[in-house]
């Protein structure tokens, strides 16, 4: 495969996610965009080392999911030795 190809099916996967995140959200493509192109998932859905760009929409949205609860319990484990 090209890399041109790679790439377009890269874009194409992430309009996907968006679009799909968006509706079930309840939010905008632009806000789930604006979020999602900062994540790690983002980034791995680029790298072609990765091989995450393979995969479907929503197996790319679980890893994103996956990724979120990680963060999210982070925080509440930094909040946590803060008080």
């Amino acid at each position: 495969m090209t890399e041109s190809l790679r790439e377009y099916a890269m874009e194409l996967l992430t309009t996907m996610v968006v679009a799909d995140r968006a509706e079930n959200e309840n939010r905008t493509p632009q806000e789930v965009f604006c979020e999602f192109r900062k994540s790690d998932t983002f980034a791995k859905l680029f790298d072609a080392e990765t091989g995450l760009w393979v995969n479907g929409p929503d197996y790319i949205s679980d890893e994103y999911d996956i990724e979120l609860e990680k963060n999210r319990i982070k925080e509440e484990e930094s909040e946590e030795l803060e008080r």
